[in-house]
Formats: structure tokens, C-alpha cells, sequence
């Protein structure tokens, strides 16, 4: 774990510019992050820019302050981008893997995990208000076996940042990239300035009002070992799903206009 927190407190004025005042992001419910062991459930929307993320983390810092441990789970791809992985790394992004998920769990800090990988961050613009996880059940075994709470996020907007033109499992069938980049999906987009592009790589991100939502941490009530368990981890993930899907409708329902919000 390399995260750093001098180069977070350089960072913040920028990084509060970008949720301030270009996606104008409004957190809801920062009540209920914390600072110790949970597990934060995020949908994950606007592809390699992530501007829900932005804003969740901007909240987490001003709420605890940048020395507070936080860290997060991202593509092994994305750690090896020019600056971008250094930056995400000193941020506090970890390969994604089981082991480093407890290990930051077991020394006690908050981990975010965004279940949908790059199948909900890249799904279609007419699916941007729909959860997206596949059959990732991952998140839910580590919460029971690792006895921690689930907090869920969702949000609206991001996805307003470039729009998505399908799903990109047929051009990932087609093409080899997604071997060596460990991806499903190879969707084309329209994003600023180039329009049709491969995931809006190279693209800058539209500023698109953004509004996320923190949920109240759900506690799965079973044994560490039911997550051996397929009937009560599917059980518990119907659970979460439900309720992460609930909220953004939502959010949905109340944004009058694409991309004004």
C-alpha cells in the first residue's frame, strides 16, 4: 500500500475544484462514512475518470482529513497508465485481489470495492440508471467473512460525462484486447473532443452535474462462514443489490435534465 497522503494534500484545491465547481458534485449521507473497517459498495460510472469517485473521496478527506487511511480497489491496466496510476496509487489504490482486500480490512481501515468492474462503469447510456454487477459476488463473501459492514453508494450523472453506445462484448469477442488488459466489454463511445472513440479513452470527461448517495451501512447478518455459502451470499447480495437499486431510482427520478441535473 503506497498511498500518500502529502501528494493528497497538494492534490485536494485541485481535486475540490474538479467536484466543486466543474461536475458541481453534491455527496449525500456522508454521515455515514467511517473511518474504520467497512466496505464501500459504489457503482461505478464515467469510465477511467470516475467523477463519482472524485467527489466520494473529496467528501471522505474533508470529513476525516487526509492522514485518515482509505483505500481502494482498481484494474491492474489502470495502475500502469503514465501519471494516471500514480496518481490513483498515491490516492490510495491497490491491485485488486482477495488478499489485498482483508489486508486492509484486517489493519483496520475502509476499503472501496466497485463490484460492477468495468461492465457497470462502461455499460450503455440507457442502462446508466441501472446497477450493474453481473454475477460478482466477491464483495459479499469478503463482508462475511471478514465481519464488516457494507456501505453502499450509488449516483447519477457521471454517466453524463460521455455516452456510452453499447455494451462492447462483441468487439472484446472480436478483438485481443481484452487479454492482455483483463477486460470484458471494448464499448465505443462519444466523448469531447474526438467523438467516436474506444471507452472514451482520450476523451475529456463533459461537465456533467454529478449527485452521489451514501446509504446507511447494511450489516449481513451470517457467519464468516457463509460466505462458503452460495444460497446465503446470493441472499445477502439480492439484499444489497435491492437497496442500492432503490436509491438510484431515486436519484434518477429527481434529475429533471441530462446533464444539467
Amino acid at each position: 500500500m503506497q498511498r500518500d497522503p502529502e501528494l493528497i494534500r497538494r492534490a485536494m484545491p485541485i481535486l475540490e475544484a474538479v467536484s466543486d465547481h466543474y461536475f458541481r458534485i453534491d455527496v449525500e449521507g456522508t454521515e455515514h462514512l467511517s473511518a474504520g473497517p467497512t466496505l464501500l459498495a459504489s457503482t461505478h460510472n464515467g469510465g477511467m475518470w470516475m467523477p463519482d469517485m472524485i467527489g466520494l473521496f473529496v467528501a471522505f478527506w474533508r470529513r476525516f482529513g487526509v492522514d485518515a487511511p482509505g483505500y481502494g480497489m482498481m484494474f491492474d491496466f489502470a495502475r500502469h497508465l503514465p501519471v494516471y496510476g500514480r496518481l490513483a496509487t498515491a490516492l490510495g489504490g491497490i491491485p485488486a485481489s482477495p488478499k489485498n482486500a482483508r489486508r486492509v480490512l484486517r489493519a483496520g481501515y475502509p476499503l472501496m470495492v466497485c463490484p460492477g468492474g468495468e461492465e457497470d462503469a462502461l455499460k450503455p447510456f440507457r442502462d446508466r440508471h441501472r446497477i450493474v454487477f453481473g454475477k460478482r459476488r466477491g464483495f459479499i463473501r469478503l463482508a462475511i467473512e471478514e465481519q464488516v459492514p457494507i456501505i453502499p453508494v450509488v449516483s447519477v450523472g457521471a454517466h453524463e460525462t460521455m455516452m456510452v453506445l453499447n455494451d462492447g462484448r462483441r468487439t472484446a469477442q472480436l478483438t485481443r484486447i481484452p487479454l492482455w488488459l483483463r477486460i470484458k466489454t471494448v464499448p465505443l463511445a462519444l466523448a469531447f473532443p474526438w467523438g467516436l472513440t474506444v471507452a472514451g479513452v482520450g476523451g475529456l470527461p463533459l461537465p456533467a452535474k454529478v449527485t452521489v448517495r451514501v446509504l446507511p451501512p447494511i450489516e449481513l447478518v451470517a457467519p464468516p462462514t457463509a460466505a462458503r455459502d452460495p444460497s446465503v451470499v446470493e441472499r445477502c447480495f439480492e439484499h444489497v443489490r435491492e437497496r442500492m437499486q432503490a436509491a438510484l431510482d431515486d436519484l434518477a427520478s429527481r434529475r429533471r435534465h441530462v446533464f444539467f441535473g
